[in-house]
């Protein structure tokens, strides 16, 4: 009942769809299933905002192959390989913001190892298995913490992150050695691109904790592990609250005395927010290149497992940030009351009609919104101000608008190089969208950094030329 609740109460509590731009989609977190803010396995350059608080639960399958043991195999018709097993894992996680570029994440998981081989043997996790097994038990306590060095934009930039697995499973068994483990990663993300790689000193089983060889017992050294991760994250326009993720993940080892070989894990899903509560559900599929190439004389439709195939599910929840309320605009001055018109002067002698000069378009509001630093995307405070702009538009039919976007004199380079023009376009986008204006009646056109209004060398200046201008006119 607790597991069904907590996949059916954060959908039906998600308020609305939210208005999440691609930039939105790329920038917002969600925890691994380590806890650390990432994709589905690898670990970005993202990390939780101060007081920021995170939560996942996943489900996942893997499938693996345990370290050679050619020396004790049973007797078989079959010639030796090497011993695939089944890893099921149920993991949770809590993460913590303690500044803005500095997180802490704890995850716990519940382990169960299987084997079918019956004239297969190997180790796992340095303890020796042979024929049919399961073993299940809680797995070590992960704690981690990562530090953002460098942050060009929200979510991009590079990251440092130390680990630990603290000796909390059952040691007498595969799931845990006995003796803890910890590491260093360094964490880039660009964009929809993340790359990630980690070193962890895994240490040994002792021989007051193993079973090998059977009655003589001793130390056995376990591999060290070389981490190489990398996934992309793409928004998807068709569903502008899902990301489809894909991910790489490989584990060398260095060292030891049984080391397996190194699985190579191709993963793809979707991770799909719900508006924007900030819970997140995940789905994908997780194939293991290294052991299908390895051994897949047994590969069946029926048999995934022999395939190499598994796969992850997954509920996470972080706060979304979608944007940050720029402050209110200064009250618009009284409109001066004209004078009243001066009495009638008397009428002269006809003369030849004056030649009637042509009309000079009539100005009749301006109205002003600001914008974050690299955004085209409206705040709430502004599109209020254009819902009152489409209502004067409206009541004035004849009435055309004249947009014109700036920028501060940081903005307008590289990617951003028309970021004054697309956001006039999203203001002439939202009147037309949301209130009907014809598009013909309103005129578009950037203008960069020029005409600013406030002293670039400053913030506060810099948030007053980060505008759009929307001027009314009546012909």
């Amino acid at each position: 009942m607790f597991i069904l609740c907590v996949l059916l109460v954060p959908p039906l509590l998600a308020q609305g769809t939210g208005s999440m731009t691609r930039e939105d989609q790329i920038a917002i977190a969600a925890p691994t299933w380590t806890g650390e803010t990432g994709l589905f396995t690898t670990v970005t350059a993202n990390t939780l905002r101060q007081g920021d608080f995170s939560f996942s639960v996943y489900a996942q399958n893997y499938r693996l192959l345990a370290g050679p043991a050619p020396d004790f195999v049973p007797p078989s018709a079959r010639r030796y390989r090497d011993y695939g097993y089944d890893l099921d894992r149920f993991s949770a996680s809590a993460g913590f913001g303690l500044t803005d570029r500095w997180e802490f994440a704890a995850a716990l998981p519940f382990d169960r190892i299987r084997g079918q081989g019956g004239d297969r043997a190997g180790f796992i996790n340095g303890w020796f298995y042979q024929g049919r097994f399961s073993d299940s038990g809680i797995g070590d306590l992960h704690l981690a913490t990562k530090f953002g060095i460098t942050q060009s934009a929200p979510g991009n930039g590079v990251a440092l992150s130390l680990f630990t697995d603290l000796p909390t499973g059952d040691k007498n068994s595969g799931i845990s050695s006995g003796n803890g483990r910890y590491g260093v990663g360094v964490h880039f993300t660009g964009g929809i691109a993340s790359l990630a790689a980690s070193y962890a000193i895994v240490g040994k089983r002792n021989a007051s904790h193993s079973n090998f060889p059977p009655g003589a017992v001793t130390d056995i050294d376990l591999p060290n592990e070389i981490r190489i991760d990398g996934g992309l994250n793409v928004p998807q326009r068709w569903w502008r609250t899902t990301n489809w993720i894909s991910e790489v993940n490989a584990t060398l080892y260095n060292g030891g005395d049984r080391k397996p070989k190194a699985p190579i894990f191709l993963v793809t899903g979707l991770r799909h927010w719900f508006g924007s509560s900030g819970w997140a559900l995940n789905a994908g599929l997780r194939w293991n290149v290294q052991k299908f190439s390895y051994d897949n004389d047994e590969c069946r439709f029926t048999e995934p497992s022999d395939c190499g195939l598994s796969g992850l599910a997954g509920l996470s929840f972080a706060p979304m940030h979608l944007a940050r309320l720029a402050p209110p605009p200064p009250p618009p001055a009284p409109v001066p009351v004209p004078p009243p018109p001066p009495p009638p002067a008397p009428v002269p002698p006809p003369e030849a009609p004056p030649v009637t000069p042509p009309r000079v378009p009539t100005e009749i509001r301006t109205d002003e919104i600001h914008f974050e630093i690299g955004s085209a995307r409206l705040t709430n405070i502004a599109k209020a101000i254009l819902d009152d702009v489409a209502l004067r538009m409206k009541s004035e039919p004849t009435s055309t608008a004249i947009v014109i976007g700036y920028t501060d004199n940081r903005e307008a380079t590289g990617p951003n190089a028309d970021l004054d023009r697309r956001r006039a376009e999203a203001v002439r986008d939202y009147l037309v969208s949301r209130h009907g204006i014809d598009p013909s009646r309103i005129t578009i056109e950037g203008r960069d950094a020029r005409e600013p209004v406030g002293d670039n060398n400053t913030a506060e200046g810099r948030l007053k030329n980060r505008r759009v201008v929307i001027r009314l006119m009546l012909p």
